[in-house]
């Protein structure tokens, strides 16, 4: 892939809005990993439109997962001793990224059914072929 997406200034940008805490608490963390799966996955649209819906996927969810190693240090869980928050830090790591991986899948339906993916043609729906509620 000769065009690369570069996250640093994304990273900078989080860094900065949390520069003065030592951790984050877990539905922050939660959020600004929406916004930042939003973020690159428009991206890898424009930057990478040859690659199948499957690729952007995994493409998607290293950017993901290399945002997340640079970003979050420790993530606070209400209810767990600080002592236990490093021991099960990947273990959150791990639970946050299959939750990621299922909003890119809802990001993709919702940037086609609104326009913002607006080529037809660009369109791989074997990234979105898991059955939905509304399907059901």
């Amino acid at each position: 892939m000769p065009n690369v997406i570069n996250l640093n200034p994304l990273i900078e940008q989080a860094k900065q809005s949390m520069k003065n805490l030592k951790s984050i608490a877990l539905p922050e963390a939660w959020k600004l990993l929406q916004l930042a799966t939003a973020d690159i996955v428009q991206n890898i649209e424009i930057v990478h439109p040859e690659l199948k819906g499957a690729d952007k996927k995994v493409l998607a969810m290293s950017l993901i997962s290399d945002f997340y190693d640079k970003v979050f240090m420790i993530i606070n869980i209400p209810f767990v001793p600080q002592f236990f928050q490093p021991i099960i830090s990947k273990y959150i790591k791990v639970i946050l990224m299959v939750l990621v991986g299922a909003t890119i899948d809802a990001l993709v339906t919702t940037f086609r059914n609104t326009g913002i993916f607006n080529n037809p043609d660009i369109i791989d729906p074997t990234i979105d072929n898991n059955p939905k509620v509304s399907d059901k």
